[in-house]
């Protein structure tokens, strides 16, 4: 009996507990039908893709020079309405003054915000909460300031969503810019060319570097400027430099900042990449022999006629350096007119780059420059300019002649290595080979128009070759 009553206290215990428990499933039912806020048209995601942010820098002096963080602006990649907020941290690594024997890392916060959206492509100038300043001296090892990281959040854009009780979602992204490899989907990378202060450029050969990784298949690629005409393009895989570089035909308008698109997923090989319709002239596999000059065709008319002060030779090759007391491989530009003989100014390439001197007895009208035996010139005399900088055999050499201030320049795979001045007025490239053991050979060749002030050109941090001074960089948003 005591038994019996203890098993009914037990079920009395329980009925509330039953009770209870069905109650309270009773508030999960009204939202059920609630889609969730991760799926569908209520994904929470960023509501744009990327942003290009621009840094705008002040810079005064000469060999010493002081660059200062006056501004910035931002380009966004889709249409938001609504409010938007957006905030970038950016790192930049500087010299403050030329006693430093290490650079400041300076952050810098940049923020935009609007209630009235924004539009894709269009151009909105950001607050710094400051404006560092740097000295700049390449000749004191003081190098200009680098972007070392960026990146940011975004919120914006509204989106109802479906169901028994409304929920309004706002966008949010995190953005980096040293995701890689890029998101997926990301479709193409923006160049910016700054021509501000500078007249029209008619055919003009812009020139820059991309990284393999932001480019897994080039004969996907394309190119067209912002209102997506195409145009003529050549890119060299540049592997052992980690570089590809480009070379895009556009003509630059008058005092202007405008893009071109490299598009990464195109069907194919374009009938667009055409060297042959870059360069003014063109010439592939070139090899010479010891004690031998090549001029190379370049009618030198078209440089006034289309405004530019001078050419670029290009150059990928494999060099046979001689031993240090003959220049081996050179390249020849500059003459000068006194008392009836021609003095051709060159650079000959040994282990270092030097500059020098030829006197040129020849009526350059009277005779034909290729093949001619260096043996018939006078002494080439040289110099060593920089013995830091060791030379490798093979690369890509760029040579600039500068008719407005007879100035010849040489880099090697994109880095400046010297220049040095000269009298004289130009006259069609020539290179040549002297005393070496076996000669040089040039993979390919291209001569393209030089502007006295040539415009800037920048591409996103993600995308840009390893190089200094890259003040256009993109941040790549991520839920």
């Amino acid at each position: 009996m005591r038994r019996l009553k203890s098993k009914k206290f037990t079920l009395l215990l329980f009925l509330p507990l039953v009770l209870l428990v069905t109650i309270g499933l009773a508030v999960p039912n009204i939202t059920l039908g609630v889609q969730p806020i991760t799926s569908g048209s209520c994904e929470l995601k960023s509501p744009v893709g990327w942003a290009t942010i621009t840094l705008h820098w002040s810079k005064s002096g000469g060999l010493i020079q002081r660059w200062t963080l006056t501004g910035a602006s931002v380009v966004f990649s889709n249409d938001v309405s609504g409010l938007v907020n957006f905030t970038a941290r950016i790192e930049i690594l500087g010299y403050r003054s030329l006693g430093d024997a290490y650079p400041t890392l300076d952050v810098v916060r940049a923020t935009f915000s609007t209630n009235s959206g924004i539009s894709a492509g269009a151009v909105y100038q950001l607050t710094l909460n400051a404006s560092p300043t740097y000295i700049v001296s390449p000749f004191l090892n003081s190098p200009e300031p680098e972007i070392v990281n960026a990146e940011g959040t975004v919120t914006g854009g509204t989106t109802l969503c479906p169901g028994r009780i409304s929920i309004t979602s706002e966008g949010i992204g995190i953005g980096s810019a040293s995701y890689s490899p890029l998101p997926v989907g990301v479709p193409q990378i923006n160049v910016t060319i700054n021509n501000t202060g500078n007249p029209e450029l008619r055919d003009y050969v812009v020139n820059f570097t991309v990284s393999p990784s932001c480019i897994l298949n080039l004969s996907k690629v394309y190119v067209t400027d912002s209102s997506g005409k195409q145009l003529y393009f050549w890119a060299f895989n540049d592997s052992a430099n980690g570089k590809i570089w480009f070379w895009v035909n556009y003509t630059v308008p008058a005092n202007s900042v405008r893009e071109i698109i490299i598009h990464l997923n195109g069907t194919g090989t374009s009938q667009y990449f055409d060297p042959n319709r870059i360069f003014w002239n063109f010439t592939g596999n070139l090899g010479l022999s010891e004690m031998t000059l090549h001029q190379i065709g370049v009618n030198l008319s078209r440089i006034s006629a289309l405004g530019y002060t001078g050419y670029v030779i290009d150059t990928y090759a494999n060099l046979d350096i001689p031993n240090s007391y003959h220049p081996g491989p050179m390249f020849l530009g500059f003459y000068r007119y006194r008392r009836g003989i021609y003095y051709l100014y060159g650079i000959g390439i040994n282990y270092w780059i030097s500059f020098s001197t030829l006197s040129y007895s020849y009526q350059l009208g009277s005779v034909t420059l290729a093949g001619t035996n260096p043996s018939q010139l006078s002494l080439w005399s040289y110099s060593v300019v920089n013995d830091n900088i060791p030379l490798s055999s093979s690369g890509l050499y760029s040579v600039a002649f500068n008719n407005l201030t007879k100035n010849i320049g040489i880099y090697l795979n994109g880095t400046f290595l010297d220049s040095t001045k000269v009298r004289g007025t130009l006259i069609p490239p020539i290179l040549g080979q002297y005393n070496a053991n076996s000669g040089s050979h040039y993979y390919w060749i291209g001569v393209r128009p030089f502007a006295s002030s040539p415009p800037r050109v920048s591409l996103p941090a993600t995308c840009s070759a390893p190089s200094s001074g890259a003040y256009t960089f993109t941040l790549y948003f991520r839920p």
